[in-house]
C-alpha cells in the first residue's frame, strides 16, 4: 500500500512538473521569438538609415516582422488561457502587450495591461506595465489619457530605468494638448533629473516640430535657436539645424536658412540625411531668387538619388521652377518624372495633375485648325482659364483675358473675359479701382450679358442672380478642331464671396473697412467656368 502511495505521489509530481515545463517552455519560446523579431527590426532600421531608402512595408502597411510578433501573441495567449494560476502569467501579459504595440494594435495592448494591473495588483511588473501603457496611449494619440498615466508613473517610480523616456513622452503629450507651460515644466524635470539622457534633447526637438506642425513658427524657432547655442551631441545638432532652417524658410527668412545650413559641419553616419540637406538648400536658394543654384541643387538630388522620395520631390520642385519660367515643356517633363521616381510620393498626384494641365496649354498653343476670330478668342480664353483655375496664377492669366477683351470684343468669350478681369483685380489683387473699370465695360458694352448681372450683384450689393451652375445648363463652347459646340462638363460651383453692402454713392466702388484682412486669392466665380471640352473650366 505504501509503495502504491509513493508511486501515485511521484506520478502527481511528474504531472505538475510536466505542466510547469510546458507553460514555461511556451513562454520561453515566446520571449525568444520576440527578441529575434526585435533584433531583425533593429537591423532593418539601421540598414535603411545607412542606404537612405524609403521604409519597406508589406502591402497592407504591416510591420515586416508581423508574423513573428503575431506568433508571440498567440503563445502568450496560450499561457494565459491554459495556465491561469502560473506565476508567470503577468509576464505573458506584458510580453503580449509589447508584441501588440509592434503590430500597431495599441488598444489591445492597453487592454492587456489593464488586465494585468487588475488581476495581479501585487505583481512586480506593475511599474513596467504602467510605463508601457503610457507609451501605447501616446502611440494611439490618446494624449489626454497618456498624460494621466505618465504623470502618475514619473511621480511614483522615480528610480525606474524608463523614467527619462516617460518624461519625454509626457512632454510630447502635453504639447499635443496645447499645454505648453506644463510641457516646459516636465522638460525641466527631465533636464534636472536625467541631464545626461538623450531624451532631454529629443524632447526639445520634437516639441519644436510640434509647434511647427501647428504653424507656430516663431515659438518653434525660439527652441531651435536656444538648442543651437548650447552644447549638444553632433547628431542632435544636425537635426536642430535642419529643423531651424525649415522654420526660417516658413517665415520667409531664406538668407538666414542658408546661413543655418552652412553651419552643418558634417553629416551624421549614413547618407540618408544628405538629400534632405541638399533639398532644403535648394529651396532656400529658390526663396532668394537664386534660380540657377536652386536648379543645380535639385538636379543633383534627382541624379544622385534617382529613385525614391527625394528624387520625386526634386523633380516636382524643378517642375515648379520651370513652370514659373514659362518653360512648360521642361516643366512637364519633370512633373512626369515624379511618379516614376516614387509613385507613393505626396507630390505624385499633384505632379500628374499639373502635367495634364500643361499638356492642355501646349495643345492650345499648337492648335492649327480653325483660325477664325471666334476660334482664336476661344483658345486664348481657355489658356487664361487654365492659368487662373489650374495653376492659380492670376498674373499670367490677365494678358490672355485682356487680349480676348480688346482684340475680340464681339466674341461670346469677351464678356466672360471682362468679368474675369474685374474679379481678379477686385478680389485677388485687391485693386477696386481697376476692377471698377472692367465692370463698367460690362455695364456699357455687354449690359444684357449674364456676366453684367453677376458683376452688378457682386459689386453693387444687389441680390445675387441664380447660381451659375443653373445658367451653365444652356451654355456652350467651341472645342478646338471641331465645328460643333459641346456641353462643358459640370462641376460644383466654388464659394462666392458675399456681396458688399451698396455704398450710399453708387458711383463709387465699395471700399474695405479699415484694418480688414485682404481676401486671399481664390478661383473666379462660376460664370467663368464655360470652356472647351478638352480644357479645364474656371473664371470669366
Amino acid at each position: 500500500m505504501l509503495a502504491r502511495r509513493i508511486v501515485m505521489v511521484g506520478a502527481g509530481v511528474l504531472a505538475l512538473l510536466g505542466a510547469s515545463c510546458a507553460y514555461y517552455n511556451t513562454l520561453y519560446n515566446a520571449e525568444e521569438k520576440f527578441a529575434e523579431a526585435e533584433k531583425t527590426q533593429e537591423r532593418a532600421a539601421a540598414a535603411q538609415a545607412a542606404s537612405g531608402a524609403v521604409a519597406s512595408t508589406t502591402p497592407a502597411g504591416r510591420n515586416p516582422q508581423a508574423a513573428q510578433y503575431e506568433a508571440v501573441v498567440e503563445k502568450c495567449k496560450n499561457v494565459i488561457a491554459n495556465y491561469p494560476d502560473s506565476r508567470h502569467v503577468d509576464d505573458a501579459m506584458l510580453l503580449s502587450a509589447k508584441a501588440l504595440y509592434r503590430l500597431d494594435e495599441f488598444d489591445q495592448a492597453v487592454a492587456a495591461l489593464d488586465t494585468l494591473e487588475t488581476r495581479y495588483p501585487k505583481s512586480n511588473l506593475l511599474d513596467d506595465a504602467a510605463f508601457f501603457k503610457g507609451k501605447c496611449l501616446v502611440a494611439a494619440k490618446k494624449y489626454d489619457l497618456a498624460i494621466q498615466v505618465l504623470h502618475a508613473f514619473v511621480e511614483r517610480y522615480r528610480g525606474h530605468d524608463d523614467r527619462a523616456e516617460a518624461l519625454y513622452l509626457l512632454c510630447i503629450s502635453l504639447m499635443q494638448m496645447d499645454l505648453n507651460k506644463e510641457a516646459g515644466t516636465a522638460l525641466q524635470v527631465l533636464e534636472d533629473d536625467h541631464g545626461r539622457s538623450d531624451y532631454r534633447f529629443r524632447a526639445q526637438v520634437e516639441m519644436a516640430e510640434i509647434l511647427t506642425e501647428k504653424d507656430l513658427y516663431k515659438e518653434s524657432l525660439a527652441i531651435y535657436e536656444r538648442m543651437s547655442e548650447s552644447r549638444i551631441p553632433e547628431n542632435v545638432r544636425f537635426d536642430v539645424l535642419m529643423g531651424m532652417a525649415r522654420v526660417q524658410e516658413q517665415l520667409g527668412e531664406y538668407a538666414n536658412a542658408l546661413e543655418t545650413l552652412r553651419r552643418v559641419r558634417k553629416l551624421p553616419p549614413g547618407s540618408t540625411k544628405e538629400p534632405e540637406l541638399v533639398l532644403l538648400r535648394a529651396s532656400a536658394y529658390a526663396g532668394i531668387d537664386s534660380t540657377t543654384k536652386a536648379i543645380s541643387n535639385y538636379k543633383d538630388v534627382a541624379k544622385r538619388f534617382a529613385r525614391g522620395v527625394y528624387a520625386a520631390e526634386a523633380h516636382f520642385r524643378l517642375g515648379e521652377i520651370y513652370e514659373g519660367m514659362d518653360s512648360l515643356q521642361t516643366a512637364q517633363t519633370n512633373y512626369q518624372e515624379v511618379p516614376r521616381a516614387y509613385s507613393g510620393s505626396p507630390f505624385a498626384e499633384e505632379a500628374i495633375k499639373r502635367s495634364s494641365n500643361i499638356g492642355r496649354v501646349l495643345r492650345l498653343q499648337q492648335t492649327s485648325g480653325d483660325d477664325s476670330p471666334e476660334a482664336i478668342a476661344m483658345r486664348t480664353f481657355s489658356m487664361a482659364e487654365t492659368q487662373l483655375t489650374q495653376f492659380n496664377n492670376a498674373e499670367k492669366a490677365i494678358p490672355s483675358y485682356e487680349k480676348v477683351a480688346t482684340d475680340f470684343p464681339d466674341s461670346e468669350y469677351a464678356p466672360r473675359a471682362v468679368y474675369a478681369l474685374g474679379y481678379i483685380h477686385g478680389v485677388v489683387l485687391g485693386d477696386t479701382a481697376k476692377a471698377r473699370e472692367w465692370y463698367d465695360v460690362l455695364r456699357t458694352k455687354y449690359p444684357a450679358s449674364q456676366q453684367a448681372q453677376l458683376a452688378y450683384a457682386f459689386y453693387k450689393g444687389a441680390p445675387l442672380p441664380p447660381p451659375y451652375s443653373d445658367l451653365m445648363r444652356t451654355a456652350t463652347a467651341v472645342t478646338p478642331g471641331t465645328s460643333q459646340p459641346t456641353q462643358p462638363p459640370r462641376r460644383e460651383p466654388p464659394r462666392v464671396v458675399p456681396p458688399q453692402p451698396a455704398p450710399s454713392d453708387t458711383a463709387h466702388a465699395p471700399q474695405q473697412p479699415a484694418g480688414a484682412v485682404p481676401t486671399p486669392p481664390q478661383p473666379a466665380p462660376q460664370d467663368t467656368t464655360a470652356a472647351p471640352s478638352d480644357t479645364t473650366q474656371g473664371g470669366g
